[in-house]
C-alpha cells in the first residue's frame, strides 16, 4: 500500500516535471521567435530610416541649386548657358566646412546639377520630324507618342490607341491629349524605363560619377550619337517649344528639321570661344537674332530655320540631386522649376532611382 502510494507520487511528481519543462521549452522557442521578429523589424526599421535618410539628402540638393538660382538676379542668354553647365557636391562648395561634427562621412555623397528645360525637344510642340534623327526613338516609339497625344482614335501604323491598351494588364485607355508629365511616357506601348531613363541610368548610377571629382552628371556626355540618349534627356512638356540654342546639344539641334549638321558644328565653335573649349571665360552666346546673321559660314537659310526653332533665354530649368548612404542607399530625384520672379517655383519632382 506504501508502495503504490510512493509510485503513485512519483508518477505525478514525473508528469509535472514533464509539464514544466515543456512549458519552459515553448516560453523559450517563443521569446527567441519574438527576439528574432525584433531583431529584423529593428533592421527594417534601420534600412527605412537610411531610404528616408537618402531621400531627404537628395531633396536637399535640389533646394541647394533653388538657392543658387535664386540668386542669380540676372539671367542673360550667357548667364543662363553657364548656369545650364553647373554640376557640383557638397565637398566642393565646402557647406558643412563651419560645422566640425556635420562634415559628411565619406561614404556619403550629395551632388547635384542644373540643366535646360528647354535645351530638350518638347513632346508636345516640337515637330516630330525631329525625333526621328534621334538614336533611341525608333519607328514604332515614334508613332505610338503620337497617337497618345492625338485627340483622335486612329491607329497609325505601328502605333497604339485604346484598342491596344484594353488589353493589358490592368487594362486603360489612350489618354488622346497632351503629356503633362513627362513620367507618362511610360504609359505608352513600347516604351520601357530602360529606354526612358536611357543607358546611363539603367547601367548604373556609376555611369552618373566621374572618377577623378566624383561628380553627378545625368547629361548625355557622348557626342558620338552611339549611346541610347533616353527620354529623359531627349524630351520636355514644359516651354513654348522653342530650343534654346544656347544650351542645347548638338545631337538634337541637328535633328531639327532642316537643320545641317555643319550649322550645330559652327554654333558650338562660335559658343567654345576663341580657345575653343567649353565652359571657359572665354565663351560667347548669341543673345538675339542679329547675332546669327553675324556668324561666318552660316547660310541664310539656316539663320531662318534656326529663327523658327530657337529662343535665346529660358525659365524653365531642371534639376538632378543625387545622394548616397552608407555606400548602400542612393537615390536620385529630378525637378523642374520656373523661374519667372526671383524665387523658384517648383513645378514637378520625380524620382529616378
Amino acid at each position: 500500500m506504501t508502495f503504490n502510494c510512493i509510485e503513485g507520487k512519483n508518477s505525478r511528481t514525473g508528469s509535472v516535471l514533464i509539464l514544466v519543462l515543456i512549458v519552459t521549452s515553448c516560453i523559450t522557442i517563443l521569446a527567441i521567435g519574438l527576439a528574432y521578429r525584433t531583431r529584423i523589424e529593428l533592421k527594417l526599421a534601420q534600412k527605412n530610416a537610411q531610404r528616408t535618410q537618402v531621400y531627404y539628402l537628395a531633396l536637399g540638393g535640389i533646394e541647394r541649386v533653388k538657392a543658387l538660382l535664386s540668386q542669380q538676379k540676372e539671367r542673360s542668354s550667357s548667364n543662363t548657358a553657364v548656369m545650364c553647365r553647373f554640376t557640383g557636391t557638397v565637398e566642393e562648395e565646402k557647406l558643412f566646412d563651419g560645422f566640425k561634427d556635420s562634415r559628411p562621412d565619406e561614404n556619403n555623397l550629395l551632388t547635384y546639377c542644373l540643366r535646360d528645360e528647354q535645351g530638350y525637344l518638347n513632346i508636345n510642340k516640337s515637330d516630330p520630324a525631329a525625333w526621328e534623327k534621334i538614336n533611341g526613338v525608333s519607328k514604332e516609339l515614334h508613332a505610338s507618342i503620337l497617337d497618345w497625344t492625338d485627340t483622335d482614335n486612329d491607329t497609325n501604323p505601328d502605333g497604339a490607341e485604346t484598342n491596344f491598351y484594353e488589353r493589358l494588364n490592368p487594362p486603360y485607355v489612350s489618354k488622346n491629349s497632351l503629356c503633362v508629365i513627362l513620367k507618362e511616357l511610360l504609359f505608352i506601348k513600347g516604351i520601357t524605363r530602360e529606354n526612358y531613363l536611357g543607358e546611363h541610368l539603367t547601367q548604373s548610377s556609376l555611369a552618373y560619377k566621374q572618377e577623378a571629382t566624383g561628380q553627378f552628371n545625368p547629361f548625355f556626355n557622348d557626342y558620338d550619337n552611339t549611346s541610347n540618349l533616353g527620354f529623359l534627356n531627349i524630351f520636355t512638356v514644359y516651354g513654348n517649344g522653342k530650343i534654346n540654342i544656347n544650351t542645347v546639344s548638338k545631337e538634337i539641334l541637328s535633328a531639327l528639321p532642316g537643320i545641317a549638321q555643319e550649322t550645330a558644328d559652327t554654333l558650338s565653335v562660335y559658343c567654345a570661344g576663341p580657345d575653343g573649349q567649353p565652359g571657359t571665360d572665354d565663351d560667347q552666346y548669341p543673345t538675339g537674332e542679329k547675332d546669327l546673321t553675324n556668324l561666318e559660314n552660316l547660310p541664310e537659310l539656316q539663320i531662318e530655320i534656326l529663327q523658327q526653332y530657337c529662343c535665346f533665354n529660358s525659365e524653365y530649368f531642371r534639376i538632378f540631386s543625387f545622394a548616397r548612404l552608407d555606400n548602400i542607399f542612393e537615390c536620385c530625384l529630378m525637378a523642374t522649376v520656373k523661374c519667372a520672379g526671383n524665387q523658384p517655383a517648383l513645378l514637378y519632382l520625380e524620382r529616378l532611382l
